[in-house]
């Protein structure tokens, strides 16, 4: 499907001046990480453009920032990656789900390469940042990587959810609901947990990430179905619907226009929210400023797709499933 197909109500973005020296500092800590062993590696990295992701979500961040958030944008590739291969095996997921997991417990040492470069991460992305943001964040990555293990099951068993479990499993399952806080880093907000929870921002960000989510499904459905993984909102209208393919995009279109819809009646509702919650000065600015950016990632997020050739050209089969890392 083609941009002018979608409903898309937010401008485009400008572009983060300072991409390249960003995506400079991104290879060089994949390499010293060794997360790129190989030439396939490389070049399904070079397909996926994580630098320019985040040169478009944050057109203003600093070359510190936009590099930090590049880097633990590849990272979170690397991860998606390595779940991606034609048998399930939630053995393999449990082990590889737990060992990310003990970064976040402080007696325990990270074993395996993406643990080892995600205890760096996390280090940096938590530095200077609040009790509150910091149990917000390790919650989402939680929830991010459990749904590996959760896929897993479901693909060897073949019991695969409807698509109204499937949207609020695509809500943690795209790992943008991370995206979003850390974020904050580049904008130079620490949102207070008062602000983050008002009704209206939940509403927000929950329909900001589902846009996400299932617009990644369209772009993906042709490499998704060539792996027979299944876990998209394409492939599920037909398998659960009967839908054939036009059908199903046409009904996920609908979900996106329905996302927008959501965003919307959400960003009406929070000035009135803020005032009844008595959030005021400083952090009421920040909570503002927070949920307009929500609608500048949504719009990234639909340009990115049509910028990086993971979701533009045709797969390249070696390049579609997980390489484990040893």
């Amino acid at each position: 499907m083609e941009p002018a197909d979608f409903f898309m109500p937010y401008g485009p973005v400008e572009l983060n001046a300072l991409e390249l020296e960003a995506e400079a500092g991104m290879w060089e800590w994949l390499e010293a990480f060794e997360l790129i062993p190989t030439e396939l590696t490389r070049r399904r990295m070079e397909r996926t453009r994580p630098a320019r992701m985040y040169a478009l979500w944050c057109p203003n961040a600093d070359v510190e920032e936009l590099t930090l958030l590049s880097q633990y944008t590849a990272w979170a590739f690397v991860v998606d990656d390595q779940f991606d291969i034609e048998i399930p095996d939630p053995q393999r997921s449990l082990e590889a789900v737990q060992a990310l997991n003990t970064v976040f417990d402080s007696a325990g040492q990270p074993s395996g390469v993406l643990a080892v470069a995600f205890a760096d991460l996390w280090r940096r992305l938590s530095e200077g940042r609040s009790t509150e943001w910091r149990e917000a964040v390790r919650g989402e990555i939680r929830d991010w990587l459990w749904t590996y293990y959760t896929e897993s099951v479901g693909r060897l068993s073949g019991n695969l959810p409807d698509l109204e479990t499937y949207r609020a499993h695509r809500r943690d399952g795209v790992a943008l609901f991370v995206f979003l806080d850390i974020s904050e880093r580049a904008e130079g907000v620490d949102l207070t947990a008062a602000a983050r929870y008002l009704p209206a921002m939940r509403s927000l960000r929950e329909a900001a990430v589902e846009h996400m989510g299932l617009f990644n499904d369209v772009l993906s459905v042709a490499s998704d179905e060539a792996s027979g993984y299944l876990y998209n909102s394409v492939l599920l209208a037909e398998y659960h619907l009967g839908h054939n393919r036009l059908q199903a995009l046409k009904l996920v279109n609908d979900m996106l226009t329905e996302c927008i819809d959501r965003m919307t009646a959400a960003l009406e509702r929070l000035p009135a929210e803020l005032n009844d919650a008595g959030i005021t000065g400083r952090d009421r600015a920040d909570t503002l400023t927070t949920a307009t950016n929500y609608t500048v990632y949504v719009r990234a997020n639909f340009d990115y797709h049509y910028q990086a050739a993971r979701y533009t050209s045709a797969p390249i089969e070696a390049l579609e499933h997980g390489l484990p890392l040893t």
